[in-house]
């Protein structure tokens, strides 16, 4: 094996590794060729080679690359040093390490890992995390501050695969330290992780903390992977919502986790091959409950994925409609504060497709048999006004602080759906 062909198969940061060196956050480590209080020696990844400043260093005036670094440091003649990298090369081929370390699933658990631990340090994703009343205790969430490939946690192998995921884009961009500088995917957001039928991490979806009003999401590319999981096969009624932050608001819900899967759909044309392929193999299921926006695209989407998932589930599989008094399932925890009002919404979810073991109509078709207007309300949060012709649903009320107050009205032929 050439020279050449050493250098560019075994990067610095490998060697470094191989001798349980690790450079501090300023790229610098305490030279292990000489008695070294202060660090005195400074990595240069982007070159693969060291330089130590110490007058006291047999190394020092010229820069040192990876032969002369494994040279120096086992004592051994410059072909000894050769042989001893070419060993490295092989060990770690060999070993399958290089491979497994810079898998997918491999480096999105690890930067997840980083992520989830810097919520609860980020007052910027606490806020944000509050004005949803998300719990980062009850939920695995993770917030993107840009500084992951920084620091202690530098490393040639993490910044090449973060680029090669997508979590990095290289713009051929240096900093004023003269290492290559990359633009971050999805910074200052909040994130999510999508998994695979193996329950590992497999792509991230990213929401901007900084835009709450007109907040921007971001999904890893080569997106796969559902949200949080698969639904497990003993799955007898799944809730689907139409984004991943309904979901995981649902997902704090202890009495909803322990009788329904939660699976999110990545908006209203978000019901993808993945998740139809999910559903369609859960053979127990009976239920499957839509928690989507209360608005005209996701009235219009619950109607087609209901037909969509009619088609790849057994004919026994009910589907049924959550009637949200505000726009989603996100909103509504807001503006009540209390989760017990889904425990409430799911009780009184509206039927689409029955049981053809209990009807043999579907779709259920609502009508007026009195011929004459009826006024219920039995639920403040839901006042109904029945006609001949329509059904006028009030949604809606006053929020736990008595200081805000949101009416929706929905209007439904009585024809059906």
């Amino acid at each position: 094996m050439e020279i050449q062909d050493i250098k560019s198969q075994l990067n610095l940061s490998t060697v470094l590794h191989h001798y349980n060196l690790k450079p501090d956050k300023n790229h610098r480590l305490n030279c292990p060729f000489h008695e070294d209080k202060t660090p005195s020696m400074q990595v240069y990844y982007k070159t693969h080679s060291a330089f130590c400043f110490s007058a006291n260093c047999k190394a020092h005036g010229k820069a040192i690359d990876v032969i002369d670094f494994i040279m120096l440091k086992e004592n051994i003649t410059k072909h000894d040093a050769i042989i001893k990298a070419q060993s490295m090369i092989s060990a770690v081929s060999s070993s399958g390490v290089e491979n497994k370390a810079g898998s997918r699933t491999e480096v999105l658990t690890k930067i997840f890992t980083y992520f989830k631990n810097g919520v609860s340090s980020s007052p910027t994703a606490k806020t944000y995390l509050e004005s949803r009343n998300l719990d980062h205790k009850k939920i695995e969430v993770g917030y993107n501050t840009g500084q992951f490939h920084h620091g202690a946690r530098k490393d040639e192998q993490l910044i090449n695969d973060c680029v090669k995921y997508g979590l990095l884009i290289d713009k051929n961009i240096v900093a004023r330290n003269g290492d290559k500088a990359y633009q971050v995917f999805g910074k200052n957001c909040i994130c999510f992780a999508l998994k695979n039928n193996k329950n590992e991490i497999v792509s991230f979806y990213f929401r901007s903390s900084l835009e709450t009003d007109t907040a921007k999401h971001y999904y890893l590319k080569d997106r796969q992977g559902l949200y949080p999981c698969y639904p497990s096969k003993g799955t007898k009624k799944l809730i689907l919502t139409e984004s991943i932050i309904d979901a995981a608001t649902l997902l704090q819900n202890p009495s909803i986790t322990s009788q329904y899967s939660v699976l999110a759909c990545y908006g209203t044309n978000g019901l993808n091959e993945e998740m139809t392929e999910a559903v369609g193999q859960l053979k127990q299921l009976e239920e499957i409950i839509f928690a989507f926006d209360n608005d005209d695209a996701g009235n219009k989407a619950v109607e087609k994925y209901a037909k969509q998932l009619k088609q790849v589930t057994s004919s026994e599989v009910e589907m049924s409609t959550l009637s949200l008094p505000f726009k989603d399932v996100n909103e509504v925890l807001q503006q009540h504060n209390d989760d017990t009002i889904f425990t409430q919404l799911l009780n009184e979810r509206t039927v689409l497709f029955s049981n053809e073991k209990k009807t043999t109509e579907t779709p259920v078709t609502i009508v007026n048999t009195n011929n004459k207007n009826v006024f219920d309300t039995k639920n403040i949060n839901k006042i109904i006004y029945t006609t001949d012709t329509a059904k006028y649903y009030i949604l809606g009320g006053i929020s736990k602080q008595l200081d805000n107050l949101k009416v929706m009205l929905q209007v439904e032929n009585q024809r059906g759906f």
